[in-house]
Parts: C-alpha cells; structure tokens; sequence
C-alpha cells in the first residue's frame, strides 16, 4: 500500500509539475491523457484504501475494549479468591485460639469439681446458661480467682471473634462467586464482542481486495503506457528521484528524534509501574522509583524511542513491544500474531508506564484515565482519540506543533504524523501529568 501510494504521489508530480512536463503537450487522447486519467483513478482507490483500513483498524481497538474487560473481570476474580482463602485462613486461626480458650475453661471447671467443695461447684452450676454465667455465680461465692476469670472472659471474646470471622469468610467467599459469575459473563460478552469485531473486519477486508485489484489493474496500465513512451518512463523516474529524497529527510529526521530520546531515556531514573489499572475510571496506583525531573519528557521520550517499531494488534506493555494477537481479520492478513510490536493503546501503555502511570489496553479506558482538557487547550503528552458512533477508536501521543506519535495499524508502524482534525477527532484529550 505505501509503494502504490508513493507511485500515486510520483505519478502526479510527474504530470503537473511544470520542471518535468513535456515542453510540448501531448496531443489529446493520447498515452500522457490516459496517464493523467489513471492516475486520478489510483488518488482515489490510494484514499478508498486507506479509509478503509483505518475502518478495519477502529473495529480491532474496539476489540481491544472486549479483550481488557475480561482481563480486568479475570484479575477481579483472582483478588477476590485470594481475599477468600486469606478470610478462611483467619476463620480457622480464630476458631482455633477459641477452641484453645473452651479447653482451659473445661479443665478449670473439672479441677474445681476435684478440688472445691462439690456442693458448692454444684449449686454454681444449677441453671446456668454458659461459661460467662458459671463464672459471675462461682465468683459471687468467692470460688475462682480473678485469674480465671479473666481466662473466663478470653474464652468469651474469643467466640464471638470466631463468629465475626467466620462471617467475614462466608462474605469474601460470597464475592468470590460473584466476581466468577461476572468473568464468566464478561468472557461471554468479549467472544461477542470479538466475534462482531472480526465479522466486520472480515468486510473490509473483502472491500479492501476489491479495491486493491481495481488498483492493480491501474498501475499495470500505466506500466503499460510508459513502457511505450520514454517521455512518460522519464518524467516518471525523476518525480520517483525527488519522492526518494524527500523520503530519506524524513527518514532522517526520524532517525535523528529516536536517537535523542533514546540518548535523554538512558539518563532517566528508572521507574516501576505496577500492574494496568482495571476500566473502572479509579485513579491508579502511583510507581515507585525516583521521579524524573520531567515526566512529559520522559513519555514523550519512551513513544519516540519506538518509531519505525513495528505495528502489531494486541502488543506492547510497561516494558516494550510484545507480540501480537489473532483478530480473525486484518491483522491475521498482516501476521501480526507473529510480529513483535504495538497497537495504538499498547504504546500508550508503554509511554506512560516511564513515569509510573499504568493504563489499560484499551483506548477508550485510557480515555478516563486522567483529566480531560478541552482540544484546543492540548499540550505536549497529552493523549489524542478518535471516535465514531461505536466508541473510541484510537489513540496518540500529542508532540506539540500539531504533530503525534502512534501505531496506526496492520502493515505500518510507529511514526510521527500530522494530528488529524477531522470530524472523528475527540474534542478533549485526556491529561495525565
């Protein structure tokens, strides 16, 4: 797709630039009109195709969003398991000290029948209701001392602590099976979600092969053409010439941003991000390490360490670029399961996890993730979305200049480009430092 895009920019360099028109014009209908009539053709499926890709990359953020909510819903489940054992473990540690407690007063309560005075102890007794009741009856006859007592008393708040963690056990169990009855049902919604994700991207796949062949089929005439006129083979090579340079400056001043930020992040402190924030909009909790000096720059920093970075659906975490997952479309036709790489949330995540800011991996969560500050008041790491009737799509980094760093789908990768303001742009971007 980028050879035929720059073909198509070549293309129409060569025919309206004036240094490398021909000096005479080409009679009418002849092979430079055709050329002129193909390449306006291949402008316009270059435009098709790449709309509809960017289509085909919103439905797999969307999937993303499935994806996150049963992982946020499995670690639920987990926290609550754990919470459980640890209530059961107490329950049984209390049950047992209350049980230790029960004995002494057993014993004490058998070696006063062998040692006091038995119709004593007996008259003590008669129509007690439980040990605290012995105990007030055998101290008013002046029978125990304030020592048993006392073990009396254990015994009594030892009881009602086992009966209060046992409720407590019964409690976490409770939302444990809560928490597994909600995973079970986010699972099931994110196999829909996904199912509907792939479905639509299997579609444009199907409208992207038609496009591309109607594409095919245009260069190959214009093959053709030149192939039968020199002028046309000329004027075509030194427009290719200047797009190759304009390209290598590109390149280069690509080049040259990464190696700074990479130089900058190797004298950053280091930071410890803990785990990506459930989608819950809570705040999340803070890493550790020393704070750099200046965290914009650190993530700014760490999104640019990536360019050129291969895209992959489903990569990236806290610390890089990680392999890809299958999407039942096009990203399955890229073998991004099988690359090494992020998607537009997954370098999110690893831009801010510099500065110990977890996110969840998906666009739309990381969207609440922080202060929301109207578009026009956007500043350098400030994060940029893209929506459109189905929710939040995607996502970038914010440079300053009007200029971002993203993942931008299948078959790219990282770059710097142009913020595109257009109608699916989100009117606020999402503030986290």
């Amino acid at each position: 797709m980028v050879r035929a895009a720059v073909l198509t920019g070549v293309l129409l360099l060569a025919l309206s630039s004036p240094a490398l028109a021909q000096t005479d014009p080409p009679p009418p209908g002849g092979p430079a009109a055709e050329v002129g009539r193909l390449v306006g053709q291949l402008s316009t499926l270059e435009t098709q195709l790449d709309d509809l890709a960017a289509t085909a990359g919103h439905r797999r953020e969307l999937a993303n969003r499935a994806v996150a909510d049963e992982t946020a819903a499995q670690a639920r489940v987990q926290a609550t398991r754990t919470a459980a054992d640890a209530a059961r473990a107490d329950a049984a540690r209390v049950a047992g000290e209350a049980e230790a407690a029960r004995a002494r007063v057993d014993a004490w309560v058998a070696a006063q029948f062998q040692q006091a005075d038995a119709a004593s102890v007996a008259a003590a007794l008669a129509g007690t209701n439980g040990p605290t009741d012995v105990a007030d009856r055998l101290q008013l006859q002046g029978i125990i001392s304030t020592e048993q007592t006392a073990a009396l008393d254990g015994y009594e708040r030892a009881r009602v602590d086992a009966a209060n963690a046992d409720s407590r056990a019964r409690a976490a169990a409770a939302d444990a099976e809560e928490a597994a009855s909600a995973a079970s049902a986010a699972a099931g919604t994110a196999r829909d979600q996904l199912a509907a994700a792939q479905s639509a991207v299997a579609e444009q796949q199907r409208r992207i092969a038609d496009v591309t062949a109607r594409r095919d089929a245009a260069q190959a005439r214009i093959a053709t053409l030149e192939a039968s006129d020199t002028a046309l083979a000329a004027q075509r090579r030194r427009a290719e010439a200047a797009q190759a340079d304009r390209d290598r400056a590109r390149d280069d001043a690509a080049a040259a941003r990464k190696a700074a930020a990479q130089q900058r992040l190797a004298r950053a402190p280091a930071v410890t991000t803990p785990d990506p924030a459930p989608p819950t909009g809570t705040a999340p909790a803070s890493g550790t390490g020393q704070a750099p000096e200046d965290p914009v720059q650190v993530v700014i920093d760490r999104a640019l360490s990536e360019l050129g970075t291969t895209y992959a659906w489903g990569g990236g975490d806290g610390d890089g670029p990680t392999r890809g997952i299958r999407d039942g479309g096009t990203a399955d036709a890229f073998g991004d399961f099988d690359k090494i790489g992020f998607d537009c949330s997954g370098l999110m995540i690893y831009a801010f996890a510099g500065v110990g800011k977890p996110l969840p991996h998906y666009s739309g969560y990381q969207a609440e993730a922080g202060r929301k500050v109207p578009l026009d008041e956007r500043r350098p790491g400030d994060m940029l979305f893209w929506a459109d009737s189905d929710g939040i799509h995607h996502v970038a980094l914010y440079l300053g200049d009007d200029q971002m760093v993203e993942a931008p789908e299948s078959g790219k990768v990282v770059r710097i480009a142009p913020v595109r303001f257009d109608d699916e742009i989100v009117p606020t971007v999402t503030r986290l430092l």
